[in-house]
């Protein structure tokens, strides 16, 4: 009996240990980028922030993953991931503007 009770509560969390979704993060402008990148190469990132924006919040839709990340820690998890990896993507998106500013570049990106 108390052999089923470990593997049970091994189990438990394990399958909670799982439940965490992870959805990444967006890594800061690197000065590389900050001197190498065009106009055309800045909206594009800015374009893949607004589709990493749009999946996660697609993601942290509820789903079979959160229903045992309640379990573990009231889905408390899941939350700061999704705010972590949104913060990652507007910081960059940020830097991205500033970038943009910086380098005069049009709003219309067929002029450039």
């Amino acid at each position: 009996m108390k052999k089923i009770t470990i593997v049970i509560t091994a189990g438990i969390l394990f399958l909670q240990g799982c439940a965490t979704k992870n959805y990444g993060r967006q890594g800061i402008l690197s000065s590389y980028e900050k001197e190498n990148m065009t106009c055309r190469e800045v909206d594009l990132e800015l374009a893949k922030m607004r589709g990493f924006i749009k999946y996660v919040n697609k993601e942290s839709e509820f789903s079979g993953k959160d229903v045992l990340a309640i379990f573990g820690d009231l889905g408390i998890g899941n939350y700061m991931e999704r705010n972590d990896a949104i913060e990652s993507a507007t910081n960059r998106m940020a830097a991205l503007n500033k970038l943009k500013d910086r380098k005069q570049c049009s709003t219309n990106p067929s002029q450039q």
